[in-house]
């Protein structure tokens, strides 16, 4: 037989207790205080004992708990008349895919401090694995709480301890128990959670006590003044009689933290570390670091972080770019997308430390890579993929924490479709761009990443440096549409000379018109007279089924391109795809020394106006006097039989 209890999961106000204390000459003391509140043991025998009403609040179902799952049963009990019946849901359960809880002390709280152990009994319908246990959660602020995760079930009655780290704490204590369960040790089917006889204990066989902060490890940082950092991977182990060695994780309110400079860097109850100064400097002219250690109940604790400030932060420029241009992954400026991991670690060749969680100075977030060898940035394993089709570019500003040295690098690779029909490309900032303890920004057109193909499904960025690099900030990863004014439509109906600008409008000049690898090239009444180009002539690129991938057209001109004012040339096309390449190349007169930079079509079947900076490969000494234009060049695909439109091609001014 089975009980239903009401549930409530919304949060409670603080309720405040009021003493009055008649005037007296003394001081009430430790032992009187203590005395003010039950030291009752019992949370729940056959029922619950001395909880509010409510008895079982539930996490809240905006964070996925279900709330319906907590029952009580007469029948399958370890030991009287009743016991809890837990039935823990399956992810995908409409009411909530994981069921968990608090119990309250319906008055102040409890006296606790003669206890050592918090015990209950408890089985499973099926050896699964609880996620967390433990007391101290009251929905109020929680500061001492406690939780042992992954009890492994039996399907028989097993009596569980949670030790307590530190009971003189625990003066007036409301949360007597907390509990979250959920399916993924069973592979996502549900079961059912019986517990029986929660209580406190004094057993007097928990022993040998081993604290630890970061799990043990003595971990390292660098930061600057405004830097935050919280103390992690908080931990107390015991050796039991019955359990072997029980591990919980308390919270920082157990522990007292200590700085080796605190004039350097603070660190507070709540485990938080605060750079408030430069490091300073020893005789070899290394910082010194400033040590963060622990200890709890008056034993010290294993692991430390080790903390060198680099002095004062000069934030990565602000981004200006509007918003509904940008698709963000990291940026204080705009709303970032969901992302897996801004370090998925690659065993066993990756070296790269940090990214997650990113520093946090004075509320401006950096990420921090250490040891960097190569690190990837993931969006394809729990969280959508991103679509960068209308996208034009990809910024990141890096702050290289070293020297940079001739042959140092950073790499940037765009993988598509991960794992699946995966496409990728690459691009190299080398050692010349790279800036050393200072900010450079970098804004590359995603057509410069060759192979990269299809842009849909946008699922890793990898930064490589191959340990040339090691220590960079990384800061505003985004893509970003670049939006252009457009310019004027060019008449040269006029023009005795084929020169730039182009505008294909006049009827008598010959425009010295060639195509080679199959590509077809006429010009004709223009198709789409409408949008950005309303001109009457264009020319028209065939780029037949099967032909090379690099077929195009070249235009000789009568006079060389004038690059005296601007290196920036913009060209109007029209295509029938999205997201494809096309490359503008110049060459000197003749045919040779050929540079190029591709441009991505951002949008079909309409004029677009396409804009190459050909400021960073044309040489000063050289004259370019023929211009080239490939469709959609993507290395090894042939063309389909696509029909391409361009018009207005010009230096910018």
């Amino acid at each position: 037989m089975m009980k239903n209890y009401n549930i409530k999961y919304s949060w409670f106000a603080v309720i405040a207790i009021l003493f009055a204390v008649a005037a007296c000459e003394r001081d009430i003391s430790d032992d009187a205080v203590e005395a003010l509140f039950p030291n009752t043991a019992e949370v729940y025998s056959d029922g619950p004992v001395g909880l509010t009403d409510e008895f079982f609040e539930s996490f809240g179902p905006a964070d996925g708990a279900n709330p319906f799952g907590f029952n009580t049963s007469t029948t399958d009990v370890y030991e009287g008349s009743e016991a809890l019946k837990i039935s823990v849901p399956a992810p995908d359960d409409p009411d909530g895919g994981f069921i968990g809880g608090i119990f309250r002390d319906r008055g102040a709280g409890r006296n606790l401090t003669g206890y050592d152990v918090l015990t209950f009994w408890a089985k499973g319908s099926t050896t699964a694995t609880v996620g967390e246990v433990g007391f101290g959660d009251d929905f109020e602020g929680s500061q001492y709480r406690v939780v042992r995760t992954g009890l492994r079930l039996s399907t028989n009655w097993r009596k569980y301890i949670i030790p307590i780290p530190d009971p003189e704490l625990l003066v007036q204590e409301r949360g007597l128990f907390v509990f979250a369960a959920g399916s993924e040790s069973t592979g996502g089917f549900g079961y059912d959670l019986s517990i029986d006889e929660i209580k406190f204990e004094n057993l007097g066989t928990i022993a040998q006590p081993r604290p630890s902060i970061f799990n043990g490890v003595d971990e390292s940082r660098q930061g600057f003044i405004g830097s935050r950092f919280q103390i992690t991977g908080l931990q107390q182990t015991w050796n039991t009689a019955t359990n072997g060695d029980v591990t919980v994780s308390p919270a920082p309110a157990y522990f007292t933290f200590t700085s080796s400079n605190p004039g350097v860097v603070t660190v507070d109850e709540n485990g938080f570390a605060e750079i408030i100064a430069s490091s300073p400097i020893d005789g070899n002219g290394d910082p010194i670091p400033t040590i963060i250690t622990a200890s709890l109940n008056g034993v010290e604790a294993s692991g430390s972080l080790s903390i060198i400030s680099q002095g004062d932060f000069n934030a990565a420029p602000i981004p200006d770019r509007a918003p509904e241009n940008v698709i963000s992954i990291f940026s204080d400026a705009y709303n970032n997308v969901p992302v897996d991991y801004f370090n998925g670690f690659f065993e066993p060749f990756q070296t790269t430390q940090g990214g997650t969680p990113p520093l946090n100075i004075n509320g401006d977030q950096v990420i921090n890579y250490t040891d960097f060898n190569f690190v990837g940035v993931g969006t394809f394993l729990n969280v959508p993929s991103v679509d960068i089709t209308g996208m034009t570019h990809f910024h990141v500003d890096l702050n290289v924490q070293e020297s940079v040295d001739p042959g140092d690098f950073i790499r940037v690779e765009l993988i598509n479709d991960v794992g699946d029909n995966e496409t990728s490309g690459t691009f190299t900032i080398s050692s010349s761009d790279l800036v050393s303890n200072g900010w450079g920004s970098y804004d590359i057109p995603l057509s410069n990443f060759n192979g990269l193909g299809e842009r849909d499904q946008l699922g890793l960025i990898i930064f490589v440096s191959d340990a040339t690099v090691s220590n960079v900030l990384v800061d505003n990863i985004y893509y970003y549409q670049e939006v252009v004014d457009p310019t004027p439509i060019v008449d040269d109906s006029a023009n005795t000379q084929v020169m730039l600008p182009i505008g294909f409008e006049s009827t008598t000049l010959n425009y010295n018109i060639t195509t080679f690898e199959g590509a077809q090239s006429n010009i004709i009444t223009n198709p789409d007279q409408s949008g950005i180009n309303t001109s009457s002539r264009v020319i028209e690129t065939l780029k037949p089924a099967g032909s090379q991938f690099f077929a195009g057209t070249f235009i000789d001109l009568d006079a060389p391109v004038d690059f005296s004012n601007s290196q920036i040339m913009r060209m109007k096309v029209w295509s029938p795809k999205a997201n494809i390449p096309i490359r503008l190349a110049l060459e000197t007169a003749g045919g040779g020394n050929q540079i190029a930079v591709d441009a991505n079509v951002t949008v079909a079947n309409e004029w677009t106006e396409l804009e190459f900076d050909f400021s960073a490969v044309r040489n000063p000494g050289l004259n370019y006097q023929r211009v080239v234009f490939i469709n959609e060049f993507i290395v090894n695909l042939p063309g389909d039989g696509s029909t391409y439109y361009a018009d207005d091609i010009r230096v910018l001014d």
